[in-house]
């Protein structure tokens, strides 16, 4: 089912209803607050959208984004934001339709994100949420997006929680589960060594991964010697690095969260264990961007969602690359993801309403400009989990004189690629009831 597919109708709607309608959202979220809240948004118009004939005048959509633009996942939020504003570029080109985005900054705090999340939805009348970097303030976000039937993107969480036991049915995930990212790369952990030591993030999104790949290890018949929960986020990961070399464990998985990643690797290297193999199931290429090349070269394995290394996109990572900011890496994708497939299912549904929205993207097929930007391969929304199933890759670092600098950063080479399938946990497995 290509994007321009027609799914649902909602005739008869005016402009006039759609201001009543989310006058109606604003009156009932902000006075009942968890209530559900059912077909208060509007249809969508444009010659490619899924309307017909006599379709609404309506012609535009309204996001919120609620991420880190502050403190230490702001490089992450603020990408995504660049990501989301690429993506509104290319829609209203090539839809007539307007679209407006609105931010606000979670301070990695679920309580905050969600006081802003729920302000720009009944204050601000957005049409859906996207947004959050960290997954506890994801799985806060997608709790009350359902309650309210607000469709909601989690744009860069991997907490394997948000397409498992906590999923939610407005709660759609752009990026890969940890479960995803560990089974890409435990063929590459298992040939590597026959004896792991895991040390972690100690919340949800480290929780889940750690548990994603001591069981791809031991599914293996590998052994995992020791695993170490590291309170996040923490300045000193000496400790840790000790316990790891220790246990006498020839290969280390660091899986450790955002710019945290960064100290933990400066540690490794300063105890002089970079000489074993490391492992991470998640790559952000701006980590070791601020680490000298050298260091960035301890990489032997690593699962990533998209970077640019990845065989696609160069037309959009040029576009990133151009705005000055930072190089492309997975964060600007996942914005665009977020923003490209919430339009495109606004618009086949011919309504912004969650539950319109949900049956536009349960089963969907993608094939905009997505699919290209990944280096092709199969990418559809789930419906079992609203998980995005697609490629994920293997990467590696490159030899610090093939690391090249201009027109953008890539100091990684993709080793493997794995259609989502291959990957993703069957649906039975996940915990999740939709």
């Amino acid at each position: 089912m290509g994007d321009s597919d027609r799914i649902g109708r909602c005739d008869g709607e005016t402009s006039s209803t759609l201001a009543a309608d989310r006058l109606s959202r604003r009156a009932v979220l902000s006075g009942v607050g968890a209530a559900g809240v059912t077909g208060l948004a509007g249809c969508i118009g444009g010659d490619d959208g899924g309307t017909t004939g006599g379709g609404s005048a309506v012609d535009s959509v309204s996001i919120g984004m609620v991420t880190s633009t502050s403190g230490p996942f702001a490089v992450f939020g603020n990408a995504a934001i660049t990501g989301a504003e690429l993506a509104i570029e290319d829609l209203e080109s090539e839809f007539d339709v307007d679209i407006e985005l609105s931010t606000d900054d979670s301070q990695l705090e679920p309580g905050t994100a969600l006081e802003r999340a729920r302000a720009l939805v009944t204050e601000g009348n957005v049409d859906f949420l996207t947004g959050a970097v960290s997954s506890s303030v994801a799985l806060r976000l997608s709790g009350w997006a359902t309650d309210n039937e607000v469709t909601y993107f989690p744009t860069g969480s991997h907490s394997d929680a948000l397409t498992g036991g906590e999923c939610g049915k407005y709660v759609f995930r752009p990026s890969a589960s940890n479960s995803m990212l560990a089974n890409s790369i435990s063929d590459g952990m298992v040939e590597a060594a026959d004896e792991w030591f895991l040390m972690y993030s100690d919340y949800t999104w480290g929780q889940t991964a750690s548990t994603a790949v001591k069981n791809a290890l031991e599914d293996a018949g590998k052994t995992v010697v020791g695993r170490e929960a590291v309170p996040f986020p923490s300045d000193d990961y000496a400790q840790y690095v000790n316990r790891a070399e220790a246990s006498g464990a020839p290969a280390i998985g660091v899986l450790i969260a955002g710019l945290d990643l960064r100290k933990a690797s400066n540690q490794i290297i300063a105890s002089g264990l970079e000489d074993r193999t490391l492992a991470m199931h998640q790559l952000e290429d701006f980590v070791f961007w601020g680490m000298d090349k050298d260091a960035a070269s301890i990489l032997d394995v690593a699962g990533q969602v998209w970077g640019p290394a990845t065989d696609g996109g160069e037309e959009f990572k040029e576009r990133v690359a151009e705005q000055g900011e930072m190089d492309p890496y997975v964060r600007h994708l996942l914005g665009y993801i977020s923003v490209d497939q919430g339009v495109r299912a606004a618009l086949r549904a011919e309504s912004t309403a969650a539950p319109d929205m949900r049956e536009a993207l349960e089963g969907h097929e993608v094939s905009s400009p997505i699919v290209d930007m990944k280096g092709g391969g199969e990418m559809y929304w789930r419906a079992g989990d609203h998980q995005l199933v697609q490629p994920t890759y293997t990467v590696t670092s490159r030899p610090t004189d093939e690391m090249r600098d201009d027109p953008y950063k890539s100091w990684f080479s993709v080793e493997n690629e794995f259609a989502g399938d291959d990957v993703a946990r069957p649906v039975e497995d996940t915990g999740c009831s939709l």
